[in-house]
């Protein structure tokens, strides 16, 4: 008797498990489809000599191009994931960190780069704006 209250609970706990995470992953991807997409640079935040920060734009030779998936994973204009990609985005406020719904393609590039790690990038999106703030780079404003 006591070996079926046993299975029984324990098929309770797993399906309730797999409902839980199948929920996480769907919000997650709720937070993230505002950024899906890809994005071109478009202007810098630099600190001016009286310690105020304005934008300047980007020369055409320095235009660089991201994207993201809806799960939150971090692209290079080729499609390939970024080298030294964040594990986390704050969107908005919201807190994600990025666990990828699908395989990610493999970036051989990524092998020979020396990453100074990042863990969180900071996003602010106002309709085809986007701000992204990590702690290695200044302020770095895109658009779609």
């Amino acid at each position: 008797m006591k070996r079926l209250l046993y299975f029984t609970l324990f098929l309770t706990v797993l399906i309730s498990c797999k409902k839980d995470s199948m929920d996480a992953a769907m919000n997650g991807i709720a937070v993230a489809s505002p950024i899906a997409g890809k994005w071109r640079l478009s202007q810098i935040e630099r600190a001016s000599v009286d310690n105020r920060n304005e934008w300047e734009y980007v020369a055409a030779s320095q235009i660089d191009t991201i994207g993201f998936r809806e799960d939150g994973v971090v692209l290079q204009a080729d499609g390939l994931p970024m080298c030294c990609a964040p594990k986390s985005l704050i969107i908005n406020g919201v807190l994600m960190d990025i666990k990828p719904q699908y395989p990610i393609p493999a970036n051989g590039l990524c092998a020979t780069v020396n990453c100074v790690y990042c863990p969180v990038w900071e996003i602010t999106v106002t309709n085809n704006e986007l701000i992204v703030s990590s702690c290695l780079k200044q302020r770095r404003k895109y658009i779609r």
